[in-house]
């Protein structure tokens, strides 16, 4: 190494201690340097084989035997299971041993499996299995695999199958025009650039476009080919990867000694997903508030500082629906306590904040400190519900409030004592949790002894065995615990990590990024990406974690997440404030009209939701969800569906004052000038800061509430329903927003269908469900045509300037004359 390459490596090595004790404190960085001594060490003595601890190829089939959902092929390495899920879903299991493992999986539910009719015939070679007209053909001579759906497509076959000393790989072949989507968190573009991807969650203390892995590891893949879609579920909580090859093919890698594949059938990307849904749950409904603008910062370190945060808010007349109390609201980070001198009275302030209309949200990550005076680690030692290392000592880590123990969230009794210490958080007036830390991480992005022992609900595990799922148990517990204290209401988790089916639990968020162009670029095709993967509401920290957004990149970044699910400003100890404010009169002017604007569309993002958790379908859907065989739809990711009918299109690069706008086939309305244009086709659209392009398609009945402070506020204004003529079919779903009644029925779901020749616009609709909504008048708002005269139930109503005022609330049918 040169002289000049030594006095490089020991100037960045400065800037990370400098870094590491702006952030964490000196006497962090001092703990994270001992740690990884002693962490060595660990290793060395517990480490060990992980999987089958030889290197063969599976070989050839040399038995096989029918169950009653499918077969077991017997290889000369290992065993296959072949199984009916549904009949749109095939799972296969390759284990390296004699007998197959018992089947665990925090991805999948039990429920979805069913009895599924099947047949098996061999053809010389290979295997044909059967579902309907879906097959899955096994070779025989070397063990490989295929698949197909009605039309023939699907895998082209496996190239290898190979155990290795410490797991498995696995080869298969797709064509080389397949598209590839989903794989959760990554830092990239929404179709998956040819590459290696790690499968594993980890903290990358921020990141950049490129960096992997990051914090959400849901190791699904959704292929797209000619037109037709399919998804691989690789349900494995293992640290593995997974290269997607220039050929289209994927090889994959995983620690342990079984490889599994759920195969799921489409054709169409949504079907794909709903099944996915089916596959490993679909998320609750959440309280509406939720869905609201939150606003966040490492940290609002005192009362009086929450006090004026909020104050501004609503002196400004900018909604604003929850302020989120980061980690230093703790007694020296300890979960389940906060600061009595920053907080002398904080069930006081949080009663204050309930009554100007504010929700409190509240940080815990899953380090308890080691103290034997400090209340939840004495018990928890008591209980027995830490993590230890294989010769029985408890395992411990430096975190924030110095060495720590951690939870083991894969047993359930663990689980329900995690649960049952919310309860003083929820007495004294939180209304939601935010799970963090929980990769889980050790300071210096390092994680857990890979033998650190796990209880797995009884079945036992090391850590490497269940790593990806460890935040998503924990969420688990959270959200188990809510439940217990807040049995009659919707409980709201988020968590920076999570696994396949942490959508049941949780919602989550983009975690650490920058403030940085370039990180606002890739942020659309993140969300899509995590949608694509069954996680929906999500978001980022609006203006970027680490650093401080000019005026322009906070104004854009916002303006830009108004239509994203999860709406919350969040930045860095250290960064510039970032409440939208502190950037001026213009920017704080453009922030409430887009902030004001997402509260104005309530109505149809709570509608969106309903069909996230009722269908599985993203709020934030890709633009190839409208032809999935258009090659120019599959590459786009800079604008996007939010819902049904809503196209946005923002600008997401510096200086930007006009771009480029695909607008797919059928009419679209300008948002803001009523113009109706034509597609497919290129637009130029302008993009003043104050401006994103927005587009409505033709035949949306767009559902709008008023601008409100927060989601309570005005609670029997008018809804309006807003119609651009054409024809088409959209959906309002409506509840309390609070409660669970809407299990049992009480809710509202209209649906209207819209028929346009041209020269009369004809409404119907349909409602289902027991709510009655307050007594409230509809506003109907007809956009891009000039109503002459219009008809309820065919009884003439009046329109005054293109609008209609409705009472009555029994109506059917509208029907409008153009002129």
């Amino acid at each position: 190494m040169s002289l000049f390459d030594r006095l490089r490596f020991a100037s960045q090595l400065l800037a990370e201690v400098a870094r590491g004790a702006r952030l964490v404190g000196m006497r962090n960085v001092v703990r994270t340097a001992l740690y990884r001594p002693r962490l060595t060490r660990m290793n060395r003595r517990f480490g060990g084989p992980w999987g089958p601890g030889f290197q063969a190829p599976a070989g050839n089939v040399v038995g096989m035997e029918a169950m009653e959902d499918g077969l077991m092929l017997r290889l000369e390495q290992g065993v296959c299971s072949v199984q009916v899920i549904s009949p749109h879903m095939l799972r296969v299991r390759i284990a390296a041993g004699d007998v197959m493992p018992p089947y665990a999986s925090y991805a999948t539910l039990p429920e979805a499996k069913r009895p599924t009719p099947f047949s098996w015939r061999e053809e010389g070679e290979s295997i044909r299995f059967a579902v309907d007209d879906r097959a899955l053909i096994l070779r025989k001579t070397p063990f490989g695999l295929a698949w197909e759906d009605e039309m023939g497509q699907g895998s082209l076959g496996t190239e290898t199958l190979t155990w290795e000393e410490e797991g498995g790989r696995l080869h298969l072949r797709f064509p080389e025009t397949i598209w590839w989507y989903g794989l959760g968190e990554r830092a990239c573009h929404l179709a998956l650039e040819r590459r290696t991807y790690a499968l594993t969650t980890r903290d990358p203390e921020g990141y950049g476009p490129g960096d992997d892995p990051l914090y959400v590891n849901i190791p699904f893949l959704l292929g797209v080919h000619e037109g037709r879609a399919f998804g691989l579920l690789l349900d494995r909580m293992s640290d593995g990867e997974i290269t997607l090859r220039r050929d289209g093919g994927i090889e994959y890698r995983i620690l342990g000694d079984e490889i599994r594949l759920d195969i799921i059938f489409g054709p169409e990307p949504a079907q794909v997903l709903a099944r996915y849904a089916d596959l490993t749950g679909r998320a609750p409904l959440p309280p509406l508030w939720t869905l609201g603008y939150h606003q966040s910062r490492w940290s609002y370190e005192t009362e009086a500082v929450v006090r004026a945060i909020a104050r501004e808010f609503r002196q400004r007349r900018i909604p604003c629906d929850a302020i989120h109390f980061d980690i230093d609201y703790m007694d020296g980070f300890r979960c389940f306590t906060w600061d009595r001198q920053a907080f002398p009275d904080l069930p006081g302030l949080l009663a204050d904040l309930h009554a100007s209309g504010f929700k409190a949200v509240g940080m815990i990550d899953p380090g308890i400190k080691v103290d034997e005076h400090y209340d939840v680690c004495a018990d928890g030692v008591a209980q027995d519900v830490f993590c230890r290392l294989p010769d029985g000592s408890l395992f411990h880590g430096p975190v924030w409030p110095g060495e720590c123990y951690f939870p083991d969230f894969t047993s359930e009794r663990v689980r329900t004592w995690w649960g049952q210490w919310y309860k003083r958080l929820v007495d004294a007036g939180f209304d939601g949790f935010w799970n963090d830390m929980n990769e889980p991480t050790i300071f210096g992005g390092q994680t857990f002894p890979p033998r650190v022992r796990h209880a797995f609900e009884g079945l036992g595990a090391a850590h490497w065995q269940v790593h990806s799922a460890y935040g998503m148990q924990m969420a688990r517990a959270t959200l188990a615990g809510l439940e217990r204290w807040r049995p009659h209401r919707r409980n709201w988790v988020f968590t920076r990590s999570a696994y396949a089916g942490t959508q049941r639990y949780a919602s989550s968020w983009t975690g650490d990024n920058r403030s940085a162009w370039e990180d606002l670029r890739i942020t659309p095709a993140m969300l899509m990406n995590l949608g694509l993967s069954g996680l929906s509401f999500t978001g980022s920290d609006i203006g970027g974690f680490e650093g401080s957004p000019t005026p322009e990149l906070y104004a854009r970044w916002l303006t830009s997440a108004a239509f994203h699910p999860f709406f919350r400003t969040h930045t860095a100890k250290g960064a510039a404030w970032q409440e939208p404010w502190r950037y001026g009169e213009e920017v704080e002017a453009i922030c409430r009209t887009y902030i004001e604007l997402r509260y104005r569309l309530l109505p149809a993002i709570y509608t969106l939701f309903w069909q996230y958790a009722t269908w599985g379908m993203p709020m934030m859907r890709p633009m190839f969800f409208e032809d999935p065989a258009d090659e120019v739809l599959l590459a786009l990711d800079d604008q996007w569906l939010f819902g049904d009918h809503l196209l946005v299109a923002p600008a997401l690069e510096e200086g930007m004052v006009a771009r480029d706008v695909l607008l797919p086939a059928g009419d679209w309305y300008d948002f803001w000038s009523d113009e109706r244009l034509a597609g497919p086709a290129v637009i130029s659209s302008p993009t003043p800061l104050d401006r994103v392009p927005l587009f409505v398609r033709a035949g949306a009945a767009l559902p709008m509430g008023p601008v409100r402070q927060f989601v309570e506020d005005k609670p029997d204004a008018p809804l309006e329903l807003h119609i651009y003529p054409g024809s088409g079919v959209s959906w309002l779903y409506e509840d309390d927003g609070e409660t669970l009644r809407y299990r049992e029925g009480d809710y509202r779901l209209t649906r209207f269908k819209m028929d346009f020749d041209g020269h009369r616009l004809r409404i119907q609709r349909q409602m289902a469900g027991d709510w009655q909504p307050p007594a409230r008048a509809l506003t109907v708002v007809f956009h891009g045509v000039l109503i002459e005269r219009a008809f309820l139930d065919v009884t003439p109503h009046s329109v005054i300037n293109n609008q209609m005022q409705i009472e009555d609330d029994s109506w059917q049918i509208l029907e409008a004359m153009i002129v």
